[in-house]
């Protein structure tokens, strides 16, 4: 499914669908009870990145969300300067707050360094960076801070998950120096098996803070969004007759009058909305 169907950071994101948003609500949950690794699990499709979206704007902390699909690397230092890269306004926030503050030491200089100098820092040395941040936001009472990295591995054959498990171990091992540091990762339920193959030891941390995403759309998040379009029972049956949908492709046939060919939909008939 092509990325034009996925939502578009900084757009409002509404979170439609009853099980989508008893997601969003264990999620923050987690947040709240003080979980520093949590998973979000499902097949493409799903809602992934969509859930993650839906936390900017997040009333207490920072939120940072980094997309990795276009990024070459996987370890983590790709992980940590692509979150410093695409979050610079949130950056430049948090700097701009410290400066105001009679603060010396390492921090001084964070506060002082270029947005340029920061990412690079991030590049070079990720977790120490990642560190002086998570610092800043406790000092500036902003905590928490949850970031969200999307696609970290886009299959099981991934020849990155070596780094990318490497990556989770480095923050793991630092959590406890990252106090008020939360990384939401999204995965696909191939890369989890392949992780509890290869890496026994995340997998069971992994899984103690895992949400995982419905593959289908239940008959109440159907007709809620269906509602929310404004289509009527003759609609909803048309779609019903499609077969079980993910939330992309449900979200997509609403977007383009039930283009089934360019939503993804098997099927042999073409049905459209008048």
């Amino acid at each position: 499914m092509q990325r034009i169907l996925v939502p578009n950071r900084g757009s409002r994101i509404k979170l439609l669908g009853p099980s989508w948003r008893a997601a969003r609500d264990k999620l923050l949950t987690m947040i709240d009870e003080d979980y520093q690794l949590i998973t979000i699990i499902g097949r493409a499709g799903a809602g992934k990145t969509t859930l993650l979206l839906s936390l900017e704007g997040m009333e207490h902390g920072i939120y940072m969300y980094a997309d990795m699909t276009e990024v070459k690397g996987r370890d983590l230092s790709a992980i940590v300067s692509t979150v410093f890269a695409d979050n610079i306004y949130e950056v430049r926030n948090v700097q701009e707050k410290l400066r105001k503050m009679n603060i010396k030491g390492i921090l001084k200089a964070f506060a002082k360094a270029s947005l340029d100098e920061v990412v690079e820092s991030a590049r070079l040395k990720p977790m120490e960076t990642l560190k002086l941040l998570n610092d800043a936001v406790e000092i500036l009472d902003m905590k928490p801070l949850v970031i969200g990295v999307d696609e970290g591995l886009l299959s099981q054959d991934d020849p990155r998950a070596v780094d990318f498990i490497n990556a989770l171990h480095a923050f793991r091992n630092n959590m406890q120096a990252l106090g008020s540091t939360k990384l939401i990762i999204t995965l696909l339920p191939d890369v989890v098996n392949l992780i509890s193959k290869i890496d026994t030891t995340i997998f069971d941390i992994l899984r103690l803070g895992a949400i995982t995403l419905p593959d289908y759309v239940a008959q109440e998040d159907l007709k809620e969004v269906a509602q929310e379009y404004g289509l009527g029972p003759t609609e909803i049956s048309k779609i019903e007759s499609l077969g079980p949908l993910t939330m992309r492709q449900l979200i997509c046939l609403m977007n383009t009058k039930i283009d089934v060919i360019k939503c993804g939909v098997d099927t042999a008939g073409e049905i459209s909305i008048e």
